[in-house]
């Protein structure tokens, strides 16, 4: 997909070729006394390129970051904003030399390296990376000195309101109505409620919301007062960037002016130009009448899936709960230890279990390989051996990850000893964390876990508990039964470390998933549109050939 700059440049580009060649049309079909000279029409047609071209600067999209409200009123730093997006938090003097001294939403501006307020909006560098960031219009302050010769010293400030700005997806697509409505008011129907909040309101870049499919990144959305979510901030609305009516009369008086001063030297040769620029007019309005009908085909398309919990093959679980307890059964019976598990192979007609460490010989009816790495059983024997009713919750975070070309793989959790980060499309990871969700908590051998979501944009269901920020579930990581926390967003450089330390302890049993790009992940998994999990130390599967059901009376 083309960068939006250069698709405006581009067009800046046609329209101007377009208003040349109409105005040479119409010119040539005129009388010769009523041309102006060469040297005008040059002129002319070089300050409305200049024109075009300057109005394609100012509203270039940048990378831009909001800063939010912390929990109980902390203050976010220049340092940390640098270490998270840039990887190096001795950067923050870049991100404060792009913002100096510019009006904020509130009026005030940024002076001092050490102080940053809620609301205020940052210009990031070029590089910057992270999930968190904008791409779009600057959005602005409210214009230097606007209002101050006709407003009144007491009229009262701009109410504080729940807004947000909208962002990019991974797709590349801006955030629709209904996603943000799932996001922030836990129902994507509601997205009616925030049209008619912002209908026909000015936005940054000088564009209106009139059709709630069409949105643009960058644009600014007063939210309902129930509104709450990561991403979210308060204060006055962010106003344009500039106000279309204020210079409107002044594009017009240099037009007349123009007219005025041409007059004397043939009356009419400004017709050529006009008929021009109408020209231009045209163009423009067909382009517009384009991306709108793309637009709108891209707003049918089906709306988000379920998000609630799904259980994967319910036969293929089973079966393989009965071979896990054959294994018990086998270990108990010869008296070995049973052995420790990072993953389940079903080959064809065999299982092939993948041991943490070398052990030989294997209990009947399975069989070791070579360096006893792994063992094998057929799945006709394990259906028919001994099974034990002994707990088997130590396999509690095997999960299915897919089909590969071999067969079923399933991998314990609980090995990763890290966070474990699934990237990819929004649409994507969404799919593959509902089914690991259904496995962690659905399967025979799952010990009915606790789920804990942090963050905004994560699926919605309702058998799990929802928290904005991981800081109100730290205290709970404890020793003991464990649980499964997914993360929004990648941890901070302080949890990191304070999760580092909880999973040095070889007790700590809870599993860490972050949706997105984690640099401190020891897992790093990649959903595709395609229907492939990659990973790059698992085989490539394929997630989508798993049949889900819905979890019996849900």
């Amino acid at each position: 997909m083309q960068h939006p700059h250069r698709i405006a440049a581009a067009l800046a580009a046609a329209i101007l070729s377009t208003t040349a060649a109409g105005a040479l049309l119409v010119a040539t079909a005129l009388p010769s006394t009523a041309l102006p000279s060469n040297a005008q029409v040059t002129s002319i047609v070089t300050d409305l390129g200049t024109t075009l071209a300057t109005d394609t600067k100012d509203g270039e999209k940048v990378k831009y970051y909001v800063v939010p409200a912390k929990p109980e009123g902390e203050q976010e730093f220049l340092f940390d904003i640098a270490q998270r997006f840039l990887g190096d938090g001795n950067r923050y003097k870049e991100i404060f030399a792009l913002n100096e001294g510019r009006t904020q939403p509130d009026g005030d501006a940024l002076t001092d390296e050490t102080v940053l307020l809620p609301g205020w909006v940052l210009q990031m560098p070029d590089d910057a990376e992270g999930e968190g960031l904008e791409v779009g219009v600057l959005p602005t302050g409210p214009a230097e000195g606007a209002g101050e010769a006709s407003a009144p010293a007491e009229e009262p400030a701009a109410p504080s309101v729940p807004y947000y700005v909208i962002g990019e997806t991974p797709e590349g697509e801006p955030e629709y109505l209904y996603m943000i409505a799932e996001r922030f008011l836990g129902d994507g129907e509601r997205n009616s409620e925030i049209f008619e909040l912002n209908k026909g309101r000015t936005q940054p870049d000088g564009g209106k919301l009139t059709d709630p499919a069409v949105v643009t990144v960058g644009w600014v959305l007063q939210m309902p007062e129930d509104a709450k979510g990561e991403g979210l901030q308060n204060g006055p609305l962010p106003g344009p960037s500039a106000s279309p009516e204020a210079s409107a009369p002044a594009a017009g008086e240099g037009t007349e002016e123009a007219a005025g001063d041409q007059a004397g030297d043939g009356g009419s040769w400004l017709e050529p130009v006009l008929i021009g620029v109408g020209l231009t007019v045209i163009a423009a309005a067909l382009v517009l009448v384009v991306v709108y009908v793309v637009r709108r085909a891209r707003s049918n398309r089906p709306e988000p899936f379920d998000d609630s919990l799904l259980r994967t093959d319910t036969s293929a679980s089973w079966m393989v709960d009965r071979a896990l307890r054959v294994l018990l059964a086998a270990c108990e019976r010869d008296g070995v230890d049973v052995p420790g598990v990072t993953g389940v192979f079903i080959e064809g007609g065999a299982m092939r279990l993948r041991l943490a460490e070398p052990v030989s010989p294997a209990p009947e009816p399975f069989v070791a390989n070579e360096d006893g790495q792994s063992w094998s059983a057929p799945l006709a024997r394990l259906q028919a051996a001994p099974a034990s009713e002994a707990s088997t919750a130590r396999f509690s975070r095997l999960v299915t990850i897919g089909v590969a070309e071999t067969g079923r793989v399933l991998v314990d959790f609980a090995r990763a000893r890290g966070v474990i980060s699934l990237d990819g499309p929004t649409r994507a990871r969404h799919e593959v964390l509902r089914r690991w969700l259904g496995e962690l908590t659905g399967n025979p051998w799952s010990n009915d876990p606790r789920v804990v979501m942090v963050g905004n944009g994560l699926p919605q269901p309702e058998q799990v508990e929802h928290l904005t920020a991981i800081e109100q579930v730290i205290p709970e990581l404890e020793i003991g039964a464990g649980g499964v926390l997914v993360l929004s967003q990648a941890p901070s450089v302080a949890q990191q470390d304070l999760l580092a330390a909880r999973f040095s302890d070889p007790r700590f049993s809870w599993v860490v998933i972050v949706l997105g790009e984690s640099t401190s992940a020891k897992w790093r998994i990649t959903a595709g549109e395609d229907g492939w999990l990659r990973s790059g130390f698992l085989p490539d599967v394929r997630y989508t050939e798993q049949t889900a059901v819905r979890r019996a009376g849900e």
